[in-house]
């Protein structure tokens, strides 16, 4: 009886901690159509001042829209009758796309204040409020899964130094070549060099600095050796570095120069593994020396912007077109070939500009995966083959190993960018003991 009666308190009381739940959720959830709302009155408003008949106003009514935001985006009309206040819409919304995107290649800032937080939720708080996919790989390199307590106490830090502190509060790692992606938590005990650098999306460590004699050139030279980690969510393409970007002074004052053979030194990035080893070959720094005061470092790293998305319900189908501002993605065909899907797709670039390049470099990072009604995935996992390249198209047969089911039970998404955007990475270094 004591039992039953137990049963129906708990019960009672989680009914009423759902009444609360849900009556705060309906609160919150009109206090934000409110505020949709305003918004999109106040959108509309300033639309319609853009072809006011005073010059001041149209231009006020321009900046205003401005200065809301990209979140404005999807309440802006796309055409009207009138030809000005087109005009203006137009290079509103190229304005607050651009901003859009620069804003997205910042890094992710997390805040998490709590204390007595399992290891499991703050994986969940980090992935959530930062868009990096987090696999935990414990079980799988046979270590042992613990899920501790821990007090954070994160305020608005970027991503990687949040879990570089999580790492060391929680005594786990992260590892970065996990080969699918994502950032892997694994069990082994964390090491953090001193020479760490956070640079926006990036992490910058300074793993090894070697000196050399070549007895049979007899030439003398050193090398840095540095690991470049970044956000998942951003998938770099390229890394370039240029002999005069590198400044390097010894304790004597000294200039240690960078020895880049070619104009510039570019690195291939590939979104398989967030992580890449950088190596600057350099002059030997004078034998009097003690230390390399500074070290500063300047590159380029060029980054896939403005994605795109493009579904395919049915994956049997043949030349089926679809296309999105000046991008088309067309799905040539599917064939089973026992266990091997074979999907051929198409992709069409207007002209030959950068975006273009960098695709049929393979270095656009695109990715493509089949997805049931559910929602559930099938990732790409059998490589691809280039099929064509005849001007603005190119072809491509992408190879997917033992699917479950049928081709008719997936669709097929297929996501690229249509441009790309350059983003400097500068890092430095100080009192860099010599060996």
């Amino acid at each position: 009886m004591r039992r039953a009666f137990r049963g129906f308190v708990i019960g009672f009381f989680g009914f009423v901690g759902f009444v609360l739940v849900g009556s705060t959720d309906l609160k919150a959830q009109a206090v934000e159509d409110g505020v949709s709302a305003a918004l999109k009155d106040r959108v509309g408003s300033l639309v319609d001042r853009l072809d006011s008949k005073i010059a001041k106003e149209r231009d006020d009514a321009e900046k205003s829209l401005i200065e809301l935001g990209p979140r404005i985006l999807p309440l802006l009309p796309e055409s009207t009758r009138s030809a000005e206040r087109d005009q203006r819409l137009e290079r509103i919304r190229s304005t607050l796309r651009e901003s859009n995107e620069t804003a997205s290649l910042a890094a992710a800032k997390v805040t998490i204040v709590r204390k007595g937080i399992r290891l499991s939720e703050v994986i969940r708080e980090l992935q959530k409020q930062s868009n990096n996919t987090i696999t935990d790989l414990r079980e799988q390199m046979g270590e042992e899964a613990t899920n501790p307590s821990v007090d954070l106490d994160i305020k608005e830090t970027p991503f990687l130094e949040a879990l570089d502190r999580v790492a060391e509060i929680a005594k786990v790692s992260f590892n970065f070549h996990t080969g699918d992606g994502s950032i892997g938590l694994t069990g082994a005990a964390p090491v953090k060099s001193k020479f760490t650098a956070y640079s926006g999306p990036f992490r910058v460590v300074l793993n090894q600095f070697t000196s050399m004699r070549d007895y049979v050139t007899d030439t003398s030279s050193s090398n840095a050796v540095f690991e470049v980690v970044w956000e998942p969510r951003i998938r770099p393409m390229l890394m370039r570095l240029k002999g005069e970007d590198v400044k390097v002074l010894d304790d004597t004052g000294k200039a240690v120069e960078a020895r880049i053979m070619k104009e510039s030194d570019e690195t291939v990035l590939r979104p398989e593994n967030p992580a890449a080893e950088v190596n600057i070959a350099l002059n030997l720094p004078d034998r009097s020396a003690k230390t390399l005061k500074s070290m500063r470092v300047k590159t380029e790293v060029t980054i896939p912007a403005a994605l795109k998305t493009f579904r395919f319900d049915d994956l049997t189908a043949r030349k089926v077109k679809h296309k999105q501002g000046d991008i088309e993605v067309i799905l040539e065909s599917t064939e089973v070939d026992e266990q091997v899907w074979k999907i051929g797709v198409t992709v069409v670039f207007p002209g030959e500009g950068p975006a273009f390049e960098s695709y049929r470099q393979g270095l656009f990072n695109n990715r493509i995966w089949l997805q049931k009604p559910d929602g559930s995935k099938f990732e790409h996992n059998g490589g691809f083959n280039n099929t064509a390249s005849d001007g603005g198209r190119l072809g491509f047969e992408y190879l997917f190993v033992e699917a479950p089911g049928k081709p008719s039970d997936y669709t097929l998404v297929y996501e690229t960018p249509s441009k790309v955007l350059t983003i400097p990475l500068e890092f430095e270094f100080k009192d860099v003991t010599l060996p």
